[in-house]
């Protein structure tokens, strides 16, 4: 611990004033994302677990309602080989 304590005074003293502004705009960043973070909620294991099953529900719903109207859609009928007209 000691030694990391002194490195890091080392580091200090070497750069000095050097990277004061810089460290203060990345910590004025990190500020604001933080409170951006914050205002939005996260979300749980029970809401996505929520979620995937709405997901799953509606998945389904919309497979059954394919599949009517492909039902409803009326049968090609085949084509004829004949003329449409009556001989006379």
């Amino acid at each position: 611990m000691n030694e990391q304590k002194s490195l890091i005074d080392r580091v200090s003293r070497a750069t000095g004033d050097v990277g004061k502004p810089v460290v203060s705009a990345t910590r004025d960043q990190a500020k604001k994302a933080s409170r951006a973070a914050r205002s939005q909620l996260p979300a749980t294991r029970e809401d996505i677990a929520r979620l995937t099953d709405q997901l799953d529900r509606v998945e389904a719903a919309l497979a059954e309602l394919a599949d009517r109207v492909e039902a409803a859609k009326p049968k090609r009928r085949a084509a004829s080989t004949g003329s449409a007209k009556p001989e006379s």
